[in-house]
């Protein structure tokens, strides 16, 4: 039965209610220098770095110490720690990662990058996760959530995470992580120095083994099995005088996996898989001023997978320049231009008369302005995406947004527009899905509209004092021409139309207090209720939003019993804003380090501790242990 959303609130206001008299206790500290608010930088929410005090946004930083307080392995399992993010393990090598109320295996609504490159996939707008970067390699990651389609485009329905790896001189040295579990082994070596007089390359490696064995089901339903990875990847940088710095990078990864589940028929049916993926990265970043500066990227990235007849291969090339400008009177500007070209193979060895060899091609250009309205103290920011999604649909994405600074505090509203097209899996049809116990063939939809937002934003960051900290933000998201199956039981068939609205109401905290040098307090709370119009039903999807109410509610905590020793604790209730039908769970994880010398660093993590639950799927994810040990040489 499920827990009823009157507890979770209730439960929610007794958390917060007590954030005031947390900030008492620390009201007779110092407060927080300017260089100490300056440390913390944002890159993702202005396509420049930015103070964190300068964005007119809902943004979470995860640090370095962020990433491995939390004991993540994967980049989920990070994400946990931010609010209105969305994470549940659905298989072995499957993650489903939303934000502000989509979530799913194809959830499609925003964006990912990785060092600014998009790892979204064209085909299915979906991130294969189990393919991502190694947790050792990560400097940061950027989570800004609501709409940043003026500044991201048509991806970023819902917010943008961007996954910041460390350059090639903050890696330097060698290092070596071993990880052992109750599941699985995986080993990750990395080295790198200097090279020449102003270059930097670094390189890695990375084996690892999942059996499985804690994803499982009802009687023969059981989790994706024998997962097996092979992935390298190399970082070269060179810089010039700080006036110009390139970066040229890659990765290749091979993964092997049993599937067993029936996610979606199409691309996880019963079968050996076998995928591939790998790219290639050159950046270009030339500093024109002390605030201005020309950054081009360009990329190229070519992957496939393989289940017994079924290969699908996918191409992308894109580049992108774009220009940040000095002030200029009240007027900072940042623009650019990018393009993106696709193709994709599918070969049918049954029937090659139906071999599909598809491609498209988009472009876009964004502009924004930040006015000083008033020096220091009131901004406004106006901009706006132009995304060409072929077929002669141009989409324009404005945003307002407004900031007020204070010594101690940010205030800032927001509205803005964002559409979202279809990709290439809800366009192509000829594939079967399950829904209530029934098989329904979809067949293509033939044209669809884009699916339309507009989202009313606010927020609200304070600093209490040096040690005390919190951050509120607000939304509402009025959806329309939402993309859902329409099933007719006649046939036993299945279309994609646009039939879908409703709004979204919700609420985002994140409270902070550092209670001493040996003991760190971070409550939080992601509340949405959501409306739908026009339903018998609850909508059937890739991700889609469904009635009611979904929150999520957590406490980290953080110690340092010994010098040397940390132990961090994880605890929240979680109740899917998209998976109305499956109860939530409570969710306990813990981490201890103990740093032995200077080159070695021991790690035990612990995951679902509370016992084992469906994580919004038929599947159960078991409790599991992993020693983790860290040698820099």
């Amino acid at each position: 039965m499920r827990h009823p959303g009157g507890y979770i609130l209730a439960l929610a206001v007794v958390v917060f209610a007590l954030l005031p008299v947390l900030a008492l206790a620390g009201e007779d500290l110092e407060d927080l220098s300017l260089e100490e608010l300056m440390d913390v930088e944002v890159v993702t929410a202005s396509r420049r770095t930015e103070a964190l005090t300068r964005v007119p946004g809902a943004v979470t930083v995860l640090t370095e110490e962020d990433i491995f307080r939390s004991g993540a392995t994967s980049i989920p399992e990070a994400l946990k720690l931010v609010p209105g993010v969305h994470v549940a393990r659905m298989d072995t090598d499957k993650w489903a990662v939303g934000v502000r109320g989509f979530n799913g295996l194809l959830s499609n609504k925003h964006l990912v990058l990785l060092d600014g490159r998009p790892i979204t996939s064209p085909t299915t707008s979906g991130v294969n996760w189990g393919s991502a970067v190694p947790v050792s390699m990560i400097k940061r990651i950027e989570v800004v959530r609501g709409v940043w389609t003026s500044l991201w485009g048509a991806d970023s329905f819902t917010g943008v995470i961007n996954i910041i790896t460390k350059t090639a001189e903050e890696a330097s040295g060698g290092q070596s992580v071993t990880t052992v579990g109750t599941s699985g082994v995986e080993q990750v070596v990395r080295y790198g120095g200097e090279v020449g007089d102003n270059g930097h390359a670094v390189g890695f490696g990375r084996t690892a083994y999942e059996d499985g064995d804690g994803i499982k089901g009802d009687g023969r339903n059981r989790g994706s099995r024998d997962w097996k990875t092979l992935q390298g990847g190399f970082r070269y940088d060179w810089e010039n005088a700080y006036t110009d710095l390139l970066t040229l990078q890659g990765e290749m990864q091979e993964s092997r996996i049993h599937e067993t589940s029936a996610g979606v028929d199409r691309f996880f049916s019963p079968r050996d898989s076998v995928s591939y993926n790998g790219y290639t990265q050159f950046v270009w970043d030339r500093a024109t001023g002390l605030d201005a500066g020309v950054r081009f990227r360009t990329s190229f990235s070519h992957g496939g997978i393989q289940m017994g007849d079924y290969t699908d291969i996918a191409n992308t090339v894109d580049a992108e320049l774009q220009y940040a400008a000095e002030q200029a009177g009240i007027h900072r500007l940042t623009w650019g231009a990018g393009t993106r070209y696709y193709w994709e193979d599918i070969p049918d060895r049954n029937r090659p008369e139906r071999d599909r060899d598809d491609h498209s091609f988009s472009g876009n250009a964004f502009i924004q302005d930040r006015i000083t309205v008033l020096p220091e103290s009131l901004y406004l920011f106006l901009g706006s995406k132009f995304d060409y999604l072929g077929q002669g649909s141009l989409e324009i994405q404005p945003s307002v947004r407004l900031l007020h600074t204070r010594e101690d505090s940010e205030y800032w509203l927001a509205v803005s527009r964002a559409v979202r097209t279809d990709n290439w899996y809800q366009q192509s049809g000829d594939f079967f899905i399950d829904y209530k116990g029934n098989r329904y063939r979809v067949i293509a939809p033939g044209d669809l509209d884009t699916e339309e937002l507009v989202a009313y934003e606010a927020g609200y960051r304070h600093r209490f004092s040096r040690d005390t900290s919190l951050d509120v933000s607000f939304y509402v998201n009025d959806y329309d021409d939402l993309i859902m199956y329409d099933f007719d039981d006649a046939t036993n068939t299945a279309v994609l139309t646009n039939s879908l609205k409703g709004t979204a109401y919700g609420v985002e905290a994140l409270y902070e207090w550092r209670v001493s040098d040996r003991v760190t307090l971070r409550p939080s709370a992601s509340l949405i209720y959501q409306r739908l119009y026009g339903l018998d039903a609850m909508p059937m999807g890739g991700a889609m939003p469904e009635e009611g109410m979904g929150s999520e509610v957590k406490l980290q905590v953080m110690t340092k019993p010994a010098q040397d020793v940390g132990l961090d604790v994880l605890a929240g209730f979680i109740d899917s804003p998209d998976k109305r039908a499956y109860p939530g769970y409570f969710e306990v994880e813990a981490h201890a380090s103990w740093r032995a010398t200077d080159q070695l660093l021991l790690e035990v993590i612990g995951r679902n501790l509370a016992g084992a639950d469906n994580r919004f799927s038929e599947l159960r994810v078991d409790p599991s242990l992993k020693l983790r040990l860290t040698w820099d040489f």
